[in-house]
């Protein structure tokens, strides 16, 4: 019993020490797999910036293109400006989960605070841009305010109210013209004169910062703290997220960027009257936009924005149909693919991505000479 007691002790020792020095090598094998999945998602990272550079680069040769004329550089502007303020109505509902019908509002504040500055104060485009902009984030903050214990049909019910209110003032005060609106002479950037591809190229440019604002505060702690607020606002709270700034800071940078594509609404066709601004169908088209195209992903809004813009053109003699088409789209989106065309088209995509880093995980891909030179560092330690 001694012997065999001794010779148990002997093998438990032996155990104890072929584990300890295969821990080492199990740490490392652990390191270089971390590192491994850390290269693999900073090499989709640098994928996901080259797609949306070559996607801009793409745009802004369009103008040049042969046989691109200026009627179709104005048309495309447009679209930019519906992808624009779907941006702006997407922070609200796809990030803080706010269902919002009153964007038209934000619309018409950026266009007819812009056209009462270039009428009475002769500014240019970029100015009207920065007041177009913050006075819309500024009336935004207010409304965050005011619909600060509503969600779900009660916000929307108050936004389309909202909605309601913008096109009632600028329809009854004579301050902005009513019907018979505010004529606009020639786009200027400074001192120089725009054309249709210029005013492409602003509307280009205004796309690419709005773009890069909402890639920011998704991935920032207050994209990360909107986010929570969505998914569970008790549970959000009581990690320490202040609710009342953060909905607030949702509504102004929503109106911010729909202010901004108001603007240059009322810019590209030089006119701003009650009659188009009033109408309720601009807000009801940004959160279809929104819904269609999938409005807590990055490439929703233009998606969306490009089916709402594009499907009056090209139905231009059965405009009526148009709107019959947008809302059994919106229907089928809600029935088979809730998140979205981003969802449904980034699934390959997202599929694949999976099956790569699940193949790192499992079988120890290459690391990267700089994560091998971190890990040396690690071991020397």
């Amino acid at each position: 019993m001694n012997e065999m007691g001794a010779a148990g002790r002997r093998f438990a020792r032996g155990n104890a020490l072929e584990a300890a020095n295969l821990a080492p090598e199990a740490a490392a094998h652990a390191q270089r797999q971390r590192l491994a999945l850390a290269d693999a998602k900073a090499r989709f990272q640098k994928q996901n910036w080259v797609g949306t550079v070559a996607l801009f680069a793409v745009a802004a040769l369009f103008p040049v293109l042969p046989g691109v004329e200026g009627w179709m550089a104005y048309t495309v502007a447009l679209v930019i400006i519906y992808v624009i303020a779907t941006q702006g109505v997407a922070v609200l509902t796809g990030y803080t989960g706010l269902v919002t019908v009153g964007h038209g509002g934000f619309l018409a504040i950026g266009a007819y605070t812009s056209a009462l500055l270039t009428k009475h104060y002769h500014t240019e485009l970029i100015t009207g841009l920065i007041a177009g902009g913050l006075m819309s984030a500024f009336i935004g903050c207010l409304l965050g305010l005011i619909f600060l214990r509503l969600s779900g049909a009660f916000m929307a019910i108050g936004t389309l109210g909202f909605a309601f209110f913008v096109g009632t003032i600028v329809n009854n005060v004579n301050l902005f013209e009513g019907r018979e609106g505010i004529s606009l002479p020639k786009n200027r950037i400074l001192i120089w004169e725009i054309g249709d591809v210029g005013f492409y190229y602003v509307a280009l440019a205004v796309f690419a910062l709005t773009t890069l604002l909402v890639y920011c505060l998704v991935r920032s702690g207050v994209g990360r703290a909107l986010m929570a607020l969505r998914d569970a606002e008790k549970a959000a709270e009581s990690c320490g997220i202040n609710r009342v700034f953060y909905r607030t800071l949702a509504f102004s940078l929503s109106a911010f960027i729909t202010g901004l594509a108001g603007v240059l609404n009322g810019h590209i066709v030089r006119f701003i009257a009650s009659e188009v601004y009033a109408d309720i169908w601009y807000s009801v088209d940004f959160l279809v936009a929104a819904i269609v195209g999938g409005s807590s992903f990055l490439m929703g809004p233009l998606l969306g924005g490009i089916f709402v813009a594009l499907l009056p053109f090209f139905l231009e003699e059965l405009r009526e149909l148009a709107f019959i088409l947008k809302g059994v789209a919106l229907i089928l989106v809600l029935m088979f693919a809730p998140a979205g065309l981003a969802e449904v088209f980034g699934r390959p995509w997202r599929a694949w991505r999976r099956n790569k880093l699940e193949r790192v995980r499992n079988d120890g891909a290459r690391v990267s000479r700089a994560s091998l030179d971190k890990l040396t560092k690690l071991e020397a330690r």
